[in-house]
């Protein structure tokens, strides 16, 4: 028999998968938007952004004094109780709902592998469950150390207030409240589509950091499941509507995620969050999936290549990485969207809290690697909109990535002769084409293996850095020691 406490604060319950959608009472649909709606004022009041001003505001109406004190508790309280009345009287009149309750109380209490799977039935917000699998710490995991900083106290104060004000907002949107509130609908719908249609298996992963990973498993063609594609989305990507459907439309094995802060994925999207998820998904692929590391490819869009790198790093016997829509280091994209006059706060607060250096963790891999470039970017660069195309696509961040690539494998190649791989990324395919072809005796034969190189590396593909990824553009590369 569920409690009366799991009425009031259990998990809102979104449906069972192989059922229709389930409707929300008026009563509890009152209630959890009365919740939201109280939660959002709680998380902006207590905000280091808007917690200040806030404050400022209440003195100068002589709200900070035991009576208007009082009379802000007074309303918090009203709020309270109406939001988890209505929510509680909701659900207690509702039979799928009570039953649900019995089996997630049920979770942690008898530990019983049958129940697991009767609640693995429900799609439901991951409160309190029994992950399915929970990752070790790694002490011997590699971490990029960032160089040493001497900025002052006032820098330093002022950049962590930064990151954990609005900074964090900013690098990943997709883990702003409104935002999963507005998307919560469409991803539900999608996550049900993928077990219904696509015999998805949901997992749960908790991390060495504690978070709980929402993860889905997707098994493909008998002819492609002996390899694994690992995708990391973006810092608006959910593992529902994002880049695993381009490898899995193709019929390979992929295992997506959300992280730490995204979807039902509990905790925030922090570097060392991020990374303690990747790990923990890594480990679930070869401990439990069973794929050795050879038969892993690691595919990650836009800030996905962050933890993706990352990975190789660790894992540098991967079979391949593959990079859609990927910069090479996060501070020249932060700096051209800040202020001048507060760089060096940027400065200080992307390379101690959010150190997203690509292009170095990379040079600890040499396996094979594929870049793909959107040709209308409009993320990763670093000019005005206004500018002509052909500016726009020469400061896509991504391209510095291509050259920190091939001077790392190939510094023969590249010297002095660096800005030629400008000019061939300027160039049309007809263009590259004709390059490799006998009628350019005259080009040396560096200049020759240096575009071939380029070639391998990355490929083109015409869109914008949201547009899904066409899946003939997905291929798992080879790797190719000389040119």
């Amino acid at each position: 028999m569920p409690s009366i406490w799991g009425y009031i604060f259990g998990p809102r319950l979104y449906g069972i998968f192989a059922e229709p959608d389930r409707q929300e009472s008026n009563l509890e649909t009152l209630g959890n938007t009365v919740i939201s709606f109280s939660s959002g004022l709680y998380y902006v009041a207590t905000s280091l952004a808007f917690g200040p001003l806030i404050v400022i505001y209440l003195y100068g109406r002589d709200w900070l004094t035991p009576v208007g004190a009082m009379t802000i508790l007074k309303y918090a309280v009203w709020m309270t109780m109406i939001g988890f009345g209505a929510r509680a009287f909701g659900r207690y009149f509702d039979e799928t709902y009570s039953r649900f309750l019995d089996i997630w109380q049920n979770e942690s209490n008898k530990k019983d592998d049958n129940n697991h799977t009767a609640l693995k039935k429900y799609d439901f917000e991951l409160l309190n469950v029994t992950p399915d699998y929970e990752a070790r710490s790694n002490p011997e995991l590699w971490h990029l150390i960032p160089d040493a900083s001497d900025a002052g106290t006032f820098t330093r104060g002022l950049a962590s207030w930064a990151v954990h004000a609005f900074g964090r907002h900013l690098i990943y949107p997709g883990s702003v409240s409104f935002l999963k509130y507005i998307m919560r609908s469409s991803l539900n719908n999608a996550r049900k589509l993928m077990v219904q249609n696509k015999e998805g298996k949901r997992v749960w992963i908790k991390t060495s950091e504690g978070d709980v990973i929402d993860a889905m498993f997707i098994r493909g063609n008998a002819n492609l499941s002996q390899n694994l594609v690992l995708c990391f989305e973006g810092n608006a990507g959910f593992y529902e509507i994002g880049v695993m459907h381009a490898p899995a439309q193709l019929g390979y094995t992929t295992l997506g995620f959300n992280i730490p802060g995204f979807g039902e994925s509990t905790g925030l999207p922090y570097a060392k969050k991020t990374l303690a998820a990747a790990d923990a998904v890594m480990q679930y692929s070869i401990e439990v999936l069973g794929y050795r590391p050879e038969n892993i490819v690691l595919f990650g869009w836009s800030i996905g290549g962050f933890p993706v790198a990352w990975l190789a790093s660790n894992y540098r016997n991967v079979k391949a990485v593959v990079l859609d829509a990927t910069f090479d280091d996060l501070l020249p994209l932060a700096l051209f969207r800040m202020p001048g006059f507060f760089a060096s706060v940027v400065e200080f607060a992307i390379r101690n809290h959010m150190n997203l250096q690509v292009d170095k963790l990379l040079t600890r891999y040499k396996g094979p690697i594929r870049l793909i470039r959107r040709l209308q970017e409009e993320i990763l660069t670093t000019s005005a909109d206004d500018q002509p195309e052909s500016i726009r696509r020469s400061t896509n961040r991504i391209n510095w990535l291509l050259k920190s690539i091939i001077r790392d494998r190939h510094s023969e190649l590249i010297r002095n002769l660096e800005p030629q791989v400008d000019r061939w990324l300027d160039m049309s395919p007809a263009e590259r084409l004709m390059q490799t072809g006998v009628s350019l005796r005259e080009e040396s034969q560096q200049r020759k293996r240096l575009f071939d190189a380029c070639s391998h590396y990355l490929v083109d593909f015409d869109a914008n850095h949201v547009t899904p990824l066409d899946p003939q553009y997905f291929n798992i590369p080879e790797g190719r020691d000389t040119f």
